[in-house]
């Protein structure tokens, strides 16, 4: 893990700690190794991703390029196809959206705001990545695997905001 990687997990473990849910310490881990591979990700590196995952048949990923796979061999490549689209990106920060991480049993989820500057492929120079994610989580044998991604890139300012500051003035 980079310095940079280990400051944002740093700072996410504060803002978890922070929120009126509680979790336990093996959720804490599993959620600092989820932020980890995401960095590798976006360097262009799927493995830590992968290895997030079952290899169940009910594994699925709506993914932030569109599209979406049902199927740990499916969702393999779809991560797969992702990572090699960026080249030197980085994480700049998860920042935890209210209620943004819990477990019960043997499901845990997590919702939060990923924002990264990363380098497609094809193209010159650094672009930001603001994606909304929410992750699901299932205990197998006693390990805590993803299960679930949905991510899709936010949009920097919806109708709605748009007209919430019209009106407030």
């Amino acid at each position: 893990m980079t310095a940079d990687s280990k400051s944002i997990v740093a700072g996410w473990v504060a803002q978890l700690n922070a929120l009126p849910v509680a979790t336990s310490d093996d959720v804490r881990t599993m959620l600092q190794r989820t932020v980890a591979a995401l960095s590798s990700l976006l360097t262009g590196d799927p493995d830590p991703f992968n290895a997030l995952w079952s290899h169940a048949d009910d594994v699925t990923i709506v993914g932030g390029f569109g599209g979406y796979e049902r199927g740990w061999q499916r969702v393999k490549q779809n991560t797969e196809s992702a990572a090699s689209r960026f080249r030197f990106g980085r994480l700049l920060g998860i920042e935890l959206v209210t209620l943004g991480a819990s477990a019960s049993g043997d499901l845990a989820f997590s919702v939060w705001i990923e924002r990264g500057e990363v380098r497609l492929a094809g193209r010159d120079g650094p672009i930001p990545l603001t994606v909304r994610v929410t992750h699901i989580f299932r205990r197998e044998d006693g390990a805590w695997k993803l299960m679930h991604r949905h991510g899709d890139q936010v949009a920097q300012q919806t109708i709605a905001h748009s007209m919430e500051n019209d009106i407030r003035g």
